[in-house]
């Protein structure tokens, strides 16, 4: 089982990733949103588990935006809010689990087995002639396998999961690099390099600039609407 633990107490941290470690389920970390998703992008998780109070932003509404992206691991929250309300709020965003701190790492281990036997068939999504299927990092247009560099598969995962929606520059970018501030250059190259596979080989163009906004992944898109 590989598990994505997002948590900003350090110690706690390496107490329940010791502990799993050697209950025998894998732990990538997360010390927030930001680099939890950059993992997401990166990894299918068998689950993830996730704190609500995070330096850069809240759990629930973090959750609320990867069911939106169709992000299909199982969630268990884990926070000190302890009132059914907030509980209430957790499930209603999509939340497969909650559990209050303090807690006991046997418990722990016991939900995490329960919510991945939850986890449905790797996820497809189907953009256009483009298919991505999230769980194999496989890339298929009109039938072919395309061959895509690490960020490019990361920049692609996270422009399919909110299409049509337009993500900002900025916001790929803290995706991507969320420990450094990239050269000004760095994006643009790797959205060339991307839109050289997906796009140059075929007759319709999926990959759009919306000047001053951002980039949308998207079949339909109107450059006079």
């Amino acid at each position: 089982m590989l598990v994505l633990l997002v948590e900003d107490n350090r110690l706690l941290s390496n107490n329940i990733i010791q502990y799993l470690e050697l209950s025998g389920i894998e732990c990538d970390y997360a010390f927030n949103l930001a680099q939890a998703d950059m993992l997401i992008s990166q990894q299918q998780f068998d689950v993830v588990i996730l704190d609500l109070n995070l330096p850069d932003g809240d759990g629930i509404k973090a959750c609320e935006r990867w069911k939106a992206q169709c992000i299909t691991s199982p969630i268990i929250m884990l926070t000190a809010r302890s009132s059914l309300r907030e509980r209430l709020d957790g499930f209603a965003v999509g939340a497969d689990d909650y559990l209050v701190k303090p807690f006991a790492m046997e418990e722990l281990v016991a939900r995490l087995k329960v919510v991945a036997q939850r986890r449905p068939a790797p996820q497809r999504l189907v953009i256009g002639d483009l298919e991505i299927d999230f769980g194999n990092h496989l890339v298929y247009r009109q039938d072919q396998l395309l061959t895509l560099s690490k960020t490019s598969w990361q920049i692609l995962a996270l422009l399919a999961r909110r299409s049509p929606e337009t993500v900002s520059r900025e916001e790929i970018e803290r995706a991507i690099w969320p420990d450094t501030i990239p050269d000004s250059d760095s994006l643009r190259s790797h959205i060339h390099l991307l839109r050289r596979v997906i796009d140059r080989p075929f007759k319709s163009q999926l990959l759009h600039t919306i000047r001053g906004v951002g980039l949308s992944l998207r079949d339909d898109f109107d450059a006079n609407a």
